[in-house]
């Protein structure tokens, strides 16, 4: 809310100077967010006019002036581009006091200067240009103080309030809070009621009491003098409202920034029947607001409807047809306490906004209505004696129920932590009410938001200050056992990370066209019924939707390596029902090294992103790859293997398909993936930390041996298969696949295959022997289950 330093204090005079006002805001909850000073801030300057100008005798760029002030002309020194013969400028002489310190006479290039023809940034005043000096009213009188021509400086700041301290949306109420909590003195605001005429043949109706707690109307008539008074049309410019220069207009604005009730003037003449009907919109019916947009009207928006028609949208917008004109004398002032979910209602399903709406949605003061009828009344009827005021209806369907919570010190301190006597919880919760007499605490019509022991405990930490409370608990320590899922999310991240891979965090929600793009069906994803855009449409069935569109995203800025993962949750339908589950996934593209004078370019492929995949799964009990012939539509079926954990399905890595890289505007044709459940890999968490690490193995004293095996087997084959019936040997530490060849030298339909093995024992070294035994071991395997042969 943007608030006016010194209309606050029109309500609170001794508040501290400005400067000082932040820490105490901060203490009540509240946070300036942006501050604008305003006005002259500048003793010593008067009106000049501009006599004579000449060219400075030193300098091309300066200019010598002769500047009257009424009884004295000075010589001024001047590099303004824009100074002329017969201006009125700001002129501060010798001694004059600046934002930026106090003037003092000096010599500029060799020319002694009498003062300083001044711009208005220079003044401290914003919203001028400031490329040049401030040009003032030709009609000003020379040697006149400027202090009487601008006003005084000021502050306007903008002021976080969180909803919470709602009731706190006005100048009024904020100086109130000031007051009650920080003992500053209050001044209430000046509300006198009109003289009323008994008889207005009006009619208000209220359809449900609970779409509307009150509605109180009051009439004007014969109003003929509309012209907003200068200084409202000031005030109301300073915190960035548009005054209209009508103030049956600017009167309700002011009102509502000065004690927080939203109100509105309907055009007398405009309203039919009579009468004034709070009621819920008839499907069909249309209305033309005020920003000049025809509406389309449901049951479910709250309206003012007059004997015919709508002609307003409850607590969010006037209607266009009946509002005030140049020509309207008599007005209908509208002071009601509309429901806030009714409000919040009408303004989505219209998607409109409005101060109003904004103050409405998070509730007011219920005895406030009456007040600000007044008080706009009085506003009005001070430019127009003559206008005669009547009471259309004061509709009080609703009696508020107001919290009662018992204010025991016990109860306060034990959420708190303190120890404050019952005293001193009572003389807190006497500053929010001042009518508590330390028995059952019962909220003020202002503090809607007071409703249990917590929001006592709340306002009793706010009066004596949040550094009351000591940072220590009571609470004994407990052994902790981390959640294995989160574990394992920690866990994967580390790996990730430690691989070069980025982490990604995307929205759960994708449009359909994203959703198409890798071939899901919308009858199997789960949609939005309410979305905020057709970028929102539906929940992700996968994550590598997000990634797709991080790559997209990356390579339009020049990116020629990516390499992302994300872990989140995936959503499907099965059954008619929602299913959510964690998942992982990670994208590689580009390049893995730049080239340099020692080695060339090298691309990442497959099998990094197969290698990333087993290295994430190192450990993991049953974890396998295998091929398939049913990979999912957005991966290559050619270039795709089954993850497998525990022995069962996981997930699945591999190239993704080229239809669904253009889908997502991707012209490049490599980009390899992987995507597993997230479910198994976190179940080799589980358990107690100390049986699931890995334990140091003994290392033989004798040396180990090394022999490869060079074989032809048939191409069908896979590493993997041929790696099983290999590894099975006594001593053997491993098997590495070193080189694989096919093509000129060796039979069609085969490929070469050479294998390193590593032997050891505990026992002895192994003789050349003994290690040619174990080959021919591994061989007859192998040609036995594959048919292969030696390659020579």
């Amino acid at each position: 809310m943007k608030t006016l330093y010194s209309w606050l204090k029109e309500f609170s005079p001794d508040l501290p100077p400005f400067e000082n006002l932040g820490p105490i805001l901060s203490s009540l909850g509240f946070s300036i967010d942006a501050v604008e000073k305003i006005g002259l801030d500048a003793d010593g300057v008067v009106v000049g006019e501009i006599l004579k100008i000449e060219r400075h005798p030193n300098a091309d760029r300066l200019s010598l002036c002769e500047v009257s002030t009424g009884g004295e002309i000075k010589k001024v020194v001047c590099g303004a581009k824009n100074i002329a013969v017969g201006q009125k400028i700001p002129l501060a002489l010798i001694g004059a006091r600046l934002p930026e310190g106090i003037l003092k006479k000096a010599k500029i290039r060799g020319i002694e200067s009498e003062g300083m023809i001044c711009s208005a940034a220079e003044l401290g005043l914003s919203g001028y240009d400031n490329s040049g000096i401030l040009v003032l009213d030709s009609n000003l009188k020379p040697g006149t103080d400027l202090k009487t021509i601008f006003d005084k400086p000021d502050y306007v700041f903008d002021l976080e309030i969180t909803p919470n301290l709602a009731y706190c949306l006005s100048h009024f109420s904020l100086a109130r809070e000031l007051s009650l909590f920080r003992g500053f003195s209050l001044n209430e605001p000046a509300l006198n009621a009109p003289a009323m005429n008994k008889e207005s043949g009006f009619k208000i109706e209220i359809e449900n009491p609970s779409d509307c707690r009150r509605y109180y109307g009051l009439i004007l008539k014969g109003v003929k003098n509309k012209n907003t008074p200068e200084w409202m049309v000031q005030r109301l410019k300073k915190i960035g409202v548009n005054p209209k220069g009508d103030i049956l207009i600017d009167a309700s604005n002011y009102v509502m920034y000065e004690i927080g009730q939203p109100t509105h003037c309907f055009d007398l003449r405009n309203l039919e029947g009579g009468k004034i009907s709070v009621r819920r919109a008839g499907e069909g019916e249309t209305i033309k607001t005020l920003d000049g947009e025809d509406r389309k009207l449901n049951p479910d928006i709250l309206v003012i409807a007059d004997g015919v028609k709508p002609v307003a949208v409850a607590g969010v917008m006037g209607g266009y047809y009946s509002s005030v004109l140049p020509d309207t004398q008599d007005i209908l002032i509208e002071s009601a306490h509309f429901n806030t979910s009714a409000v919040r209602r009408s303004s989505k399903a219209l998607a409109l906004k409005s101060d109003s709406s904004f103050r409405f949605e998070r509730g007011i003061d219920f005895e406030l209505q009456e007040k600000a009828a007044f008080r706009i009344a009085q506003l009005i009827i001070e430019l127009n004696p003559q206008a005669q005021a009547f009471l259309a209806d004061d509709a009080r369907p609703y009696k508020p129920a107001f919290a009662t919570v018992k204010a025991e010190a016990e109860r306060i301190n034990s959420i708190l932590g303190c120890a404050f006597s019952q005293q001193e919880v009572n003389k807190a919760l006497k500053a929010v009410n001042p009518n508590f007499d330390g028995s059952d605490f019962t909220a003020p019509s202002w503090r809607f938001d007071i409703k249990t022991v917590y929001d006592l405990a709340e306002e009793t930490a706010r009066y004596y200050g949040y550094d009351s409370i000591k940072s220590e608990t009571k609470m004994q320590a407990r052994a902790f056992t981390e959640n294995p899922y989160h574990e394992a999310l920690k866990a994967a991240s580390r790996r990730l990370n430690s691989l070069g891979l980025y982490e990604t965090v995307n929205y759960d929600l994708i449009s359909l066209k994203e959703l198409r793009g890798l071939h899901f069906s919308e009858q199997d994803a789960v949609e939005i019924k309410n979305p905020l855009s057709a970028d929102f449409h539906y929940l992700r069935p996968s994550l590598i939707c997000g990634l797709l569109k991080n790559l997209r995203y990356n390579i339009n800025r020049g990116a020629e390596s990516v390499m992302i993962y994300e872990n989140g949750q995936v959503f499907s339908l099965e059954k008619g029902s929602i299913r959510e589950k964690g998942s992982c996934a990670a994208l590689m593209f580009g390049k893995l090294r730049e080239q340099y004078w020692r080695s060339g370019e090298e691309f990442l492929d497959f099998y990094h992103i197969k290698g990333t995949a087993a290295r994430l799964f190192e450990g993991v009990p049953g974890f396998s790859l295998k091929k398939i012939s049913n990979a999912p539509a957005y991966f290559r079926g050619d270039i795709c293997l089954e993850i497998l954990a525990y022995g069962r399905h996981c997930g699945y890595v591999g190239a993704i398909d080229l239809s669904c890289l253009a889908a997502y505007d991707i012209k490049e044709s490599e980009a390899y993936a992987f995507e597993f459940d997230f479910e198994p890999f976190a179940k080799s968490f589980e358990g107690d930390f100390y049986a699931r690490i890995r334990k140091a193995s003994p290392v033989s004293q004798y040396q180990h041996s090394l022999r490869d095996l060079c074989i032809l087997v048939d191409k069908k084959y896979s590493w993997e298969e041929i790696k099983k019936q290999a590894e099975n040997i006594a001593d053997l530490l491993w098997v590495k696949l070193i080189d694989v060849y096919h093509g000129k030298n060796i039979p069609a339909g085969t490929r070469s295959l050479t294998m390193r093995f590593m032997f050891s024992s505990m026992e002895k070294t192994f003789t050349d022997k003994e290690l040619n035994a174990k080959i021919e071991e591994v061989y007859s395997r192998l040609n036995k289950a594959f048919g292969a042969t030696l390659r020579v």
